[in-house]
């Protein structure tokens, strides 16, 4: 019993958790994502782990409810598991993810935008300064994009240097 109520509760965060994620209220996953170096952009993909999350609710929901209901436990089984399948198929596939992105990859708007306005690099430089904001700013600009927005601004501003420029330009660069 206290094991179906612990996989309860973890399958509704991490479903709530994933959900915040898609709508753009929690943006530290994706950019925690642009910090890595290599060839090949980094992909975010919250489909398989909100099929899991889903799935596992399903069951321990059902095992914890259906009891008390009179319904038979496999109900919940003949939902879940399809699911957690399904997600299992869709992480150990992602050629099939990259084939059609405009199905699969759902992402949030500020992330496209982001896209637009910056470029690797920026990308990453902005990911790494926001491991240096504090939390209680993270939580500011995780729920509001403009915010956001002028923060990545500031920080792109900050990283930017004409080319040409020598320290005779700016005295202050010595």
């Amino acid at each position: 019993m206290l094991f179906i109520i612990i996989m309860l509760i973890g399958s509704l965060v991490v479903f709530v958790r994933t959900g915040l994620i898609i709508m753009g209220f929690y943006k530290e996953p994706i950019l925690r994502g642009f910090e890595r170096y290599g060839a090949e952009e980094p992909l975010f993909f919250p489909l398989p782990t909100l099929l899991f999350a889903t799935g596992t609710l399903f069951i321990s929901s059902g095992m914890l409810l259906f009891p008390l209901i009179n319904w038979p436990g496999g109900i919940a089984w003949l939902f879940g598991l399809p699911l957690i399948w399904l997600g299992y198929f869709m992480r150990e596939r992602r050629q099939l993810v990259l084939d059609y992105p405009q199905i699969f990859l759902s992402y949030p708007r500020w992330y496209y935008e982001l896209f637009e306005r910056t470029d690797r690099y920026e990308r990453r430089y902005i990911a790494y300064m926001w491991l240096w904001l504090p939390r209680k700013l993270r939580l500011i600009y995780n729920g509001n994009t403009r915010a956001f927005f002028q923060w990545v601004d500031l920080v792109v501003m900050s990283n930017t240097v004409e080319e040409g420029t020598t320290k005779e330009h700016w005295p202050w660069l010595r």
